[in-house]
């Protein structure tokens, strides 16, 4: 090789070198103004993942990960990551967490999104996200409880329809409840009146207080959260709530001894089955052959409009967020309309906004829970474990005798003050 070949060689290696680091630079500038961002949270990776790729796949100044944590663990992991400073961006917080994250979110101010646009968008229980100065979170998940009633079982008792009143239950537990040979109960109306083997009893109980009126949590004159479960008529709901389980009433149905309340429907040993939303397919393939329907929540015959009880997820960017004015743009979008048209193709959950409830399924399954979402309600629940053990122990202290409904009750209000703490 002479000289000049040298040469040649060496200015279009020049050439190549130099592309290859303008290329590089390029893209490293690139991800130098790229914007990532991580989202913590318990709802489906798969369904977020769908969401986030739809808004943010092609984009290359803003990179958003989701992280699926379970259900029974997101707390705890939040909390730990808090911690040591290695905490997410964002969460997808389930309502019932606000109270313990409201010191750990930033507070998005009024004047870059009304109150009255917030309610006016999103369903009413999305209320719970709003405080005094600004918005803890955006609805993003509404799961709200449901109905499920077994058609061959109504029909064998000569019952056309599904109870729209509590006070219908009565009735129906003296058609359909069954004992066996032995005075154990073989077929049941419902399930009420236990903790233990009631799947949501929790929830069915709030639900049956937030329709009587009672808030369960409250705010005091100086805004601050106050307990209120022992207000109003909350006695003659936990009473109701009871008798379903006392073997001397003859609306008697249900007792511990029996298999957990899912089980039951799904073995068509159960008429009716309070449910969420979300079971709807679960309780398909459990049994394929089973034959329900899906109905409103009912409600008190005095009671103007029906409510139930909803799960509803939030997403909050945590006050350690790297990048406020992009995360606040990022949750903008994932709580948009479009964005929640999205989800429900993904997940068959309603939508959260309020305009999208109004175009209604064709199916009855759908028209049911976008109605459903409509009237779904909430409270700020002070610490989900503990209120949990709080009202089982009403519950069975009552119900085995040991505590007077009054008393049972006013000791739950107090215990859940205390949780507050």
């Amino acid at each position: 090789m002479n000289s000049f070949q040298t040469i040649i060689l060496g200015i279009f290696g020049f050439f190549i070198i130099a592309g290859l680091l303008a290329v590089a630079m390029t893209k490293s500038n690139k991800n130098a103004d790229k914007v990532n961002l991580t989202i913590w949270g318990s709802e489906s990776s798969v369904e977020v993942n769908n969401l986030i790729k739809n808004f943010y796949e092609r984009s290359d100044k803003i990179g958003v990960v989701y992280r699926e944590i379970d259900e029974r663990e997101l707390d705890q992991t939040i909390i730990e990551a808090l911690a040591v400073g290695r905490g997410p961006d964002m969460v997808l917080l389930p309502a019932e967490l606000l109270l313990r994250y409201r010191d750990k979110i930033r507070l998005i101010p009024y004047e870059n999104y009304s109150a009255r646009i917030f309610s006016d968008t999103f369903v009413q229980e999305g209320d719970l996200f709003l405080a005094p100065k600004g918005i803890y979170a955006f609805p993003f998940v509404l799961d709200p409880m449901v109905m499920y009633w077994n058609r061959d079982m109504f029909d064998e008792a000569g019952i056309s329809a599904p109870p729209k009143y509590w006070d219908e239950f009565l009735t129906l537990a003296k058609n359909i409840s069954e004992k066996d040979d032995t005075g154990n109960l073989s077929r049941s109306a419902v399930a009420l009146g236990e903790y233990r083997n009631i799947v949501s009893a929790k929830e069915i109980l709030s639900v049956l207080f937030l329709q009587s009126g009672n808030t369960i949590m409250g705010t005091d004159e100086k805004g601050a959260a106050k307990a209120l479960l022992n207000q109003g008529g909350a006695s003659a709901v936990l009473n109701f709530f009871l008798e379903f389980a006392n073997p001397l009433k003859p609306i008697y149905s249900w007792n511990r001894s029996l298999p957990s309340s899912r089980n039951q429907f799904t073995s068509s040993r159960l008429a009716v089955y309070f449910g969420f939303g979300s079971e709807y397919k679960d309780l398909q393939k459990k049994n394929p052959n089973l034959n329900f329907d899906v109905a409103l929540l009912p409600r008190p015959r005095n009671a103007s409009l029906g409510i139930t009880y909803g799960k509803l997820t939030g997403i909050a960017m945590l006050r350690g967020v790297r990048n406020p004015s992009v995360a606040l743009q990022v949750l903008l979008t994932l709580t948009s309309p479009s964005a929640s048209g999205f989800l429900h193709s993904q997940n068959d959950l309603p939508p959260v906004h309020r305009n999208l409830l109004r175009d209604k399924p064709s199916d009855t399954v759908g028209a049911i829970l976008y109605d459903s979402a409509s009237r779904a309600r909430g409270f700020l629940d002070p610490n989900p474990a503990k209120s949990a053990g709080i009202f089982q122990t009403m519950i069975e202290s009552v119900g085995s005798g040991k505590e007077e409904t009054v008393r049972a009750l006013s000791k739950a209000n107090s215990e859940l003050q205390s949780a507050l703490r």
